[in-house]
This record gives structure tokens, sequence and C-alpha cells, in this order.
């Protein structure tokens, strides 16, 4: 017994102690306790949403379902993840958001890592804290946008190229991991060009940095990154550059008055707040113009993340005051930006005389931060369900009804001979790039659903770029439309009968409402007289071409 006791007890010994190194590993990692715990947070929101995909969401889905290496408006990625996500857990919406969770959260990491290596672990956990508990951010975190994936590889190329240029880091662990990063974001949105300018200024006005213009790494780095480019460059080349003439457009002429143009910068400028919060949005300005005031004294790790937030800021305000620009567009400067602020919050930056009561304005960033996020969750939940339902403050109108949309349609024409003899019933829409990816999302089956533009638009969305199928093989179709609507002469004509079927709408609240209409279409003969040139009506009963 007394040699069976010795030998267990050095094995139960070494087992406690483990256990207890364990424990003692995670309790000084709370990025770890941070991370799990919004990760699961964010993982349960998506599973018990009570709201749709919005359209942007189902249409890049509909982008997976034709993998290719360039789309027409944004670079593959967000397909290539949609294809990865749904393949292994099928057409839902939980896949289709899940990478958002995923990458959202995981993009915090990054953010982490930078505060520490800068200026303390505390900054960096209070800076991933910080930036978690903003409206823009949970938003992000939820819907399956392009900014999902870019922004993930804007952090990661963040911290990357910062390592990449420290004195201590030699060999080529940190250029290859920022060429991807960044070669990565490439593929996932154009804004990730943008790194290259700003990275060079870095360079360029940090004397002990600027000899780095001449490093074989950086260069190397940079050329490996741009080689991800060359499949989006390919796909151009054989569709007349269709991208690079669409993102060209945001910065075209704009014939709007200067009043207009004024309303959209107010606009815009409060959208930001609310986006970040009122207390840490201006937290940040504060310290950025405090950055510019005192900029001989900033250290190299100051002028990076003033690189990074203040000059692309300047930047897309003065374009807001040119144009319409959607809220997202700063995105990428407040991850830097909030790092520079917790610094000052925290002391550890040269920066002073930001704040009379920095301990104040801490607390009040996190507390209304950690307000706004509750309240973006509750506006998804709670407002749909509210008398608020379709008001101004309810930003979940582009989340809801697209799923019964789908169910009246589909009961609308479950019958219909042209669905119940095809296998591959033809189902087409008119009505935009919205009804359709949706419809395609969220009816039995997931139809493939051509879209039809009008005559002579040109390219207006990726459905125009893909190819039609041939009419005149098929004898009968299903079409949804906008109510009483002007159809292409090219669909019109491909059908002599037109039969209204009736109209399908839902209500958001507010008296607003989506309503479509949709028709029976076939290739028998018509009387002349009951023909009617290019303009659809809508009384049900009547046939119309």
């Amino acid at each position: 017994m007394m040699t069976s006791s010795s030998n267990k007890t050095p094995s139960n010994n070494a087992l406690r102690q483990q256990i207890e190194k364990w424990k003692f590993s995670i309790a000084q990692s709370p990025v770890v306790w941070l991370i799990g715990g919004l990760l699961a947070v964010r993982l349960l929101f998506i599973l018990f949403s009570p709201v749709d995909l919005i359209a942007d969401e189902s249409y890049y889905w509909d982008w997976s379902r034709r993998l290719d290496y360039g789309y027409y408006s944004k670079p593959p990625m967000i397909a290539w993840v949609n294809w990865l996500s749904t393949s292994l857990l099928g057409n839902n919406e939980f896949a289709v958001r899940l990478p958002a969770a995923l990458l959202g959260t995981f993009g915090l990491v990054f953010v982490y890592q930078l505060g520490a290596r800068m200026f303390s672990h505390r900054v960096g956990l209070v800076s991933a804290i910080l930036l978690a508990l903003t409206p823009g951010q949970t938003a992000l975190s939820f819907l399956m946008t392009i900014d999902a994936p870019f922004l993930f590889f804007w952090a990661g190329s963040l911290y990357g190229f910062w390592m990449l240029t420290s004195a201590e880091q030699t060999g080529w662990k940190w250029p290859v991991f920022t060429a991807v990063m960044i070669g990565l974001g490439i593929l996932s949105k154009q804004t990730m060009l943008g790194f290259f300018p700003l990275a060079g200024l870095f360079l360029l006005i940090t004397p002990e940095r600027r000899a780095m213009w001449g490093s074989a790494r950086v260069w190397l780095t940079a050329l490996a990154s741009l080689a991800f480019l060359t499949p989006v460059i390919v796909w151009n080349m054989q569709h007349d550059w269709i991208t690079l003439e669409h993102t060209a457009s945001h910065f075209s002429e704009n014939s709007t008055t200067w009043m207009t143009q004024f309303a959209r910068f107010g606009e815009f400028f409060l959208g930001q707040i609310g986006v970040v919060n009122p207390v840490l949005w201006f937290a940040i300005a504060f310290t950025l113009i405090a950055a510019v005031r005192q900029f001989p004294k900033l250290t190299a790790a100051e002028r990076y993340l003033l690189c990074f937030s203040g000059v692309p800021l300047v930047a897309i305000f003065a374009l807001s005051a040119t144009r319409r620009l959607e809220p997202n567009w700063p995105a990428a400067c407040y991850p830097a930006g909030v790092i520079l602020t917790t610094a000052v919050f925290f002391g550890r930056s040269t920066l002073t005389n930001v704040f009379r009561n920095r301990d104040l304005i801490f607390a009040r960033s996190w507390k209304t931060g950690l307000v706004c996020t509750l309240l973006t969750y509750a506006a998804i939940t709670i407002v749909p369900n509210s008398p608020l339902a379709g008001s101004p403050v309810d930003i979940t109108c582009r989340l809801r009804g697209w799923k019964q949309l789908a169910h009246e349609f589909d009961e609308l024409t479950k019958n219909e001979p042209a669905l119940k003899r095809s296998k591959n019933p033809l189902i087409i829409s008119t009505a935009g790039r919205d009804i359709t990816s949706a419809l395609a999302f969220y009816l039995p089956k997931n139809p493939l659903i051509p879209h039809w533009s009008q005559d002579g638009a040109g390219v207006l969305c990726q459905y125009d770029l893909w190819e039609k199928p041939n009419l005149k093989a098929r004898s009968d179709a299903i079409v949804i439309t906008q109510v009483d609507p002007n159809l292409p002469n090219s669909l019109n004509n491909s059908f002599s009968t037109w039969t209204s079927l009736g109209t399908i709408e839902v209500e958001l609240g507010g008296g607003r409402k989506r309503e479509y209409e949709v028709y029976r279409t076939s290739h028998a003969p018509l009387p002349e007289s009951t023909r009617v040139e290019n303009v659809a009506i809508k009384p049900q009963s009547k046939v119309v071409q």
C-alpha cells in the first residue's frame, strides 16, 4: 500500500501543478476571457436573432454559388468565405453570419497585440474592449458584409507592419505575415490599397524608420501583397474593367446642390458619432488633434497610429463634404485611433493636456459604449415588435420582411404549372437585386433566379454579368416585378402572355412596406385586342404583353 501511494502521489501532484499553471495562465491572460465571452454572446445572438439577412448579405451569398476570381463591385473574398461556411453548415442564416462573428471578434486580438507591443498589456486589453463596445463593431460582427473580412485583415496588417518595421525584428516571419494579411485584405475590399500610402507616410515622417524606405524586406512585402491582385486584374481584363469603373463612380462629380450636400455631410458626421459612441468619438477626435499639435515630440508608435487614424479620417470627412458616403467608410480608421486614445487615458502616451480629467472621460467612454452596444442589440430584437417599428429609429427595416415575402411568393405560385412540371422551374426578377437575392436564399431549394435590368441600362449589378437563360427553350416562367412595371422590351417580347397572379407585400410599420407583383408568362398566342405594348397592367384576370 505504501508503494502504491507513493507512486500515485507524484503523478497527482504533477497533474495538480499543471492545472494550477493553466489556471494562472488564463487568469494572467484576460484577453482570452474577453474574446471567448464576446464570441459566445455574438454567436448566441446570431443563433436566436429574429431578423432576416439584409439584402447585401443574401446578394453576396448568391455570389458564392458562382465562384469566381472577381465580381462586379467587389473582390472575391466575401464569396469565397460564404462558400466555405455554407458548404460546411448549409444555406441558413447562421452559416452566412458565422464568419462575421469569428472575424470581427478575433480581429480584436490584433488590436490587443498592437496596443500591448506599443504601450502595455493594459492598453492593449482596454483598446480591444473599447472597440468591441461600439455599435459599429457590434453590427459588423453580426452582418456578413465585405467589411467583416476586410477589417480583420486590416487589423492584422496594422499589427504585422508595425512588427516588421520594429528595430528588434529580423528575419522573414513578419514580412510573410504582413504580405499575407495585406494581400487577403486586398481580396476583401479595394480600400485595403490605402494601406500602402499610409505605411509609406509613416516611414517618411518617422526619422528612425525613414531608412526602411530602402529596405528589401519592406519592398518585397509590398510586392508580395500586391501579387494577390493578379486574379482580380485578370478577371477585370476579361470584363472590361467593370470593378474599376464601379469604384471610380464613387469619386465622380456630384451634381447635388450645396445645401443638399451640407445636409448629407451633417448626416455622415452624426452617423460617425453613433457608430463609435458619442463620448469615445470625441475623445478620439481630441486625441488626434492633440497629436497633430504636439507632432514633433510624438514617438514612432504614436506617429504610426496617427497615420492610420487621423490622416484617413480627415481625407474621408473632406470627401463627405462633396458627396454622399456610407457610414462604414471610416471603419478602418478607428482601431488605431482607439489604441492611441487608450494610451492617453492611462498616461502611457507622450501627449499632454488632452483631457482635464482623463479618468472621468475613460469611465464615460466605456459606460456609454456598453449602453450603446446594449441598445444596438435591443434595437434589433425589441424595436421590430414595438410601436417604433418602421419609425426613423428603427434600424431593422432592412433586416425584415424578406423571409415573409419569399413565403408569400411560394404560397402564391406553388400550384402553378410553370413551377410544378419542372425540376428547375424558371423564376425571373425585374424588381432589383434585393428581392432577387432574397428569394434565391429564402425560397425552398434556393433556385437560381436571373435578374433582367432595363435594356440599354448597362451593368448595374452582378446579375447583369451572369448569362441569362435561353427563353426560347422555355415554354413558361414566373416573373416578379415592381407593381405596375415597365418591363424590359427584351423580356416583354419573349413571352406572348402575361397573367398577373397578384401581389405580395409585407408591412414594416410606420406606413412603410415592400410590395411586388407576380406574373405567369407563356408563349401562347394572344388576340391583337388584348395586347398592351411595353407596360404590364395590374388587374389579376387580364392578360398583357
